[in-house]
C-alpha cells in the first residue's frame, strides 16, 4: 500500500509535516485542469484557418475587400426600385462611367486599380481580385462607386447603399443628355459624310489638354503660384467643399485631384 500522509502521526516531539494537506492536493488538481485547458487551446491555435475565399494584401493582412463583400454590395442596392435602369454599357452605361470618372482624376494615364492603390497600398488590387469574374451589374456599379468616391467607396456602399444607386443614376442621366445633346448639334450642322468645301482651310487640331493649368484654375490661381499658395489655397477651399462639412462632393473630389496634380513635382 501507498504511503498516505493525512493517516500518519508524528511521534512525541515532532510537529506534523502540513496543517493544510488537502488544500495542497486541490491546489495541484486545479493546477493539472489549467494545464489541460492551455495543450488544447495550443493544439487550436496549431491547426491551420480556412480560407476566406477573398483576395489578400501582399503583407498577409485580412483583405477589407472581398468578392463576399461585393456580392452583399450587390444585394444591398439592388433594393433601390430604379436598380435595373443601370445598363452595364457600352455605350454608356456603368462602363462608360467608370472611363468618364478616369479621364477626369489627377492623372488619367494611371488606370483606376492603379490610382486606387496611389491613394491608399493595396486598396487597387484588393478591388481588382474581388471583382474577378463574369460581367454583372452588381461588379460594374462597386467598380463606378470607386472611381467615383475613391477609398470611401467602402463607407459609402455599407452605410447608404441606396444613396449610391440615386448618385449612379444621376451620373448616368446626365451623361445620356450631354451625347444626346452633341448628337443633336451635330445632325443641325449638315452631314458629316460630306467633304470640305472647295478651299476650304483644314481645321486646326485642338492644342493637347494643360492639366496643370486646369488644375490652376480650378483653384483661382494662376501660373507659377508657390506652393505654400497651392497649399493654403486648397486648405481654405477643402473647408467650404468637404462632403462632411455640408459641401459638394463632386465639387471637393475635383479639387482634391488638382491639388494632388499641383503638389506631385
Amino acid at each position: 500500500m501507498g504511503f498516505d500522509p493525512r493517516r500518519w502521526r508524528p511521534g512525541p516531539g515532532r510537529q506534523p509535516v502540513t496543517a493544510n494537506l488537502d488544500g495542497l492536493l486541490a491546489e495541484n488538481a486545479s493546477l493539472h485542469r489549467e494545464v489541460r485547458q492551455l495543450r488544447q487551446q495550443l493544439e487550436q491555435l496549431r491547426q491551420p484557418r480556412p480560407q476566406d475565399g477573398g483576395s489578400r494584401v501582399s503583407n498577409g493582412a485580412a483583405p477589407t475587400i472581398t468578392s463576399q463583400l461585393v456580392e452583399r454590395w450587390g444585394q444591398a442596392m439592388a433594393r433601390h426600385p430604379g436598380w435595373s435602369g443601370l445598363r452595364i454599357g457600352p455605350p454608356g452605361g456603368l462602363r462608360g462611367l467608370v472611363e468618364e470618372l478616369r479621364a477626369q482624376a489627377w492623372n488619367p494615364a494611371l488606370s483606376l486599380e492603379e490610382g486606387l492603390n496611389r491613394q491608399q497600398a493595396g486598396l487597387g488590387a484588393e478591388l481588382e481580385a474581388a471583382l474577378r469574374g463574369p460581367h454583372s451589374r452588381s461588379r460594374w456599379a462597386v467598380r463606378a462607386a470607386f472611381a467615383l468616391y475613391g477609398p470611401r467607396a467602402s463607407e459609402w456602399l455599407s452605410e447608404e447603399p441606396l444613396r449610391v444607386v440615386v448618385e449612379l443614376r444621376r451620373r448616368l442621366e446626365r451623361g445620356e443628355q450631354r451625347r444626346g445633346t452633341r448628337t443633336a448639334n451635330h445632325s443641325a450642322t449638315g452631314d458629316p459624310t460630306d467633304g470640305p468645301s472647295a478651299g476650304a482651310r483644314p481645321k486646326r487640331k485642338p492644342a493637347p489638354p494643360d492639366p496643370r493649368g486646369e488644375a490652376l484654375r480650378l483653384l483661382g490661381l494662376e501660373a507659377g503660384a508657390s506652393r505654400d499658395l497651392i497649399k493654403r489655397t486648397y486648405r481654405q477651399l477643402a473647408k467650404n467643399h468637404h462632403p462632411d462639412l455640408g459641401g459638394d462632393a463632386e465639387a471637393f473630389l475635383r479639387l482634391d485631384a488638382a491639388y494632388r496634380l499641383l503638389m506631385a513635382r
